[in-house]
């Protein structure tokens, strides 16, 4: 089933008001004052909770409201706390949106999967990992940094049993074979972000043509499509000059020919 992965979002709330909703993640909320925020923020909240931090809070500084940066176990929770506490005034800025496959031949299926589209649709691959001798830690990317769709495939049962070394109980707990399917999203305009504070994980999914047909591929979804982009938007001189063309190029062709040159 498709969940949060990451959640990052600016909310129109009071400080106070954005701890006390996500305190409810952990049973005994202990929020730690860092030093100094990020990205203009003056200052950050980390929530702990069992397994580190729980949340991320920046508030102040040059910003107006405060900015929640939700990752791994706790982010889809935190993710649908948030939503129902604010679920007006909300603007998404990254949402990473996963699907696990714990089957045997996983990785290898997403990536055969993965890499047809990449060749047919012209998407940026890299990876990371060694693919040529242990294939262990191997990770394959769809989609520029800079994009605002990207997707990352990679054996989530080998990063699991390097975090869980130390904890047999935990470790016990690891399928043998167990791939990841992860889209980034970074919603580019107010409408966007807005939209998908409001959108479920899978509806994420469509935000990139080249991943809907991806996605039809290895799991037999029909999804719709999401903007999360800027809409291209043709110039005021492409449009008149494609009218021109339109009316006149029969014209323009024709003297073009009698002159021998344009």
């Amino acid at each position: 089933m498709a969940r949060f992965d990451w959640y990052q979002a600016t909310v129109g709330a009071k400080v106070q008001d954005v701890r006390a909703c996500l305190s409810g993640l952990v049973d005994h909320p202990s929020w730690v004052l860092q030093k100094r925020g990020t990205q203009g923020y003056g200052f950050a909240d980390h929530l702990e909770g069992p397994d580190g931090t729980a949340a991320r809070l920046w508030w102040g500084g040059t910003h107006t409201f405060p900015h929640v940066v939700l990752s791994g176990g706790d982010a889809h929770q935190g993710a649908m706390l948030l939503r129902e506490a604010f679920p007006e005034v909300q603007a998404v800025t990254r949402a990473d949106v996963c699907i696990d496959y714990p089957e045997k031949g996983a990785y290898d299926r997403l990536q055969a999967a993965a890499l047809v589209v990449a060749g047919e649709d012209k998407i940026k691959v890299n990876t990371a990992g060694d693919h040529l001798l242990t294939f262990e830690g191997r990770t394959l990317y769809l989609g520029a940094p800079t994009s605002h769709t990207r997707l990352r495939i990679y054996d989530k049962g080998a990063q699991l049993r390097a975090m869980f070394a130390k904890d047999p109980v935990k470790l016990a707990t690891v399928p043998d074979d167990l791939a990841r399917f992860e889209a980034q999203v970074r919603p580019q305009t107010s409408m966007a972000k807005y939209n998908a504070s409001k959108a479920e994980p899978l509806a994420l999914m469509g935000s990139a043509k080249w991943l809907r047909k991806l996605m039809g591929m290895v799991a037999g979804m029909d999804l719709e499509p999401f903007q999360a982009g800027k809409v291209w938007r043709q110039s005021d001189d492409d449009r008149a000059y494609a009218a021109l063309l339109a009316q006149y190029g029969g014209l323009l062709q024709r003297v073009k020919h009698d002159l021998g040159t344009w």
